[in-house]
């Protein structure tokens, strides 16, 4: 059993037992931390392989004026991560047209190997949650959820200490 699953089996595990024992409001929370966690075991490897797959884009971007870098693997590093970063915004019809073109500057970038490139790939058809698996140079979405949602449950566990 994988790391993911042994902490996706003792959330389930809590979430059993507060159901039972704790007060109503508490086990509303809790359900609300088991959907975040679930969300966040769903998208775990997709989340990880598009994270690793832009660090390592922009890490291969030109060291010096990237807007006049003629070495092509550079350029395609920079088109790629432009891709990937907007590929949720883009339409169906617009993201078909592009997946090749994706493939082409992921595989001249040099940045991935064919693995890598491959599971960026297989991700790119979730584009539901995109921008959650994407996340942002500020802020990460998924996260702030997830967080939200558990600092919820922890007040209303506190506070039913005291009631």
């Amino acid at each position: 059993m994988g790391l993911l699953e042994q902490k996706a089996a003792a959330v389930v595990e809590a979430l059993s037992r507060v159901e039972l024992l704790a007060p109503s409001a508490v086990a509303a929370r809790a359900r609300d931390v088991w959907a975040q966690c679930f969300t966040l075991e769903r998208l775990a490897l997709k989340r990880a392989v598009l994270r690793s797959a832009i660090s390592k884009l922009e890490a291969n971007w030109c060291p010096r004026n990237a807007e006049r870098c003629q070495d092509s693997h550079h350029a395609s590093a920079f088109v790629a991560w432009e891709l990937l970063v907007d590929w949720g915004r883009l339409e169906d019809e617009e993201r078909w047209e592009n997946l090749d073109f994706l493939q082409y500057v992921l595989q001249d970038s040099r940045a991935l190997d064919s693995e890598h490139v491959e599971q960026v790939l297989g991700a790119a058809n979730c584009v539901t949650w995109w921008s959650e698996m994407i996340g942002g140079w500020v802020r990460d979405p998924l996260l702030e959820r997830f967080r939200a949602v558990r600092s919820n449950y922890v007040d209303v566990a506190y506070r039913s200490l005291f009631e």
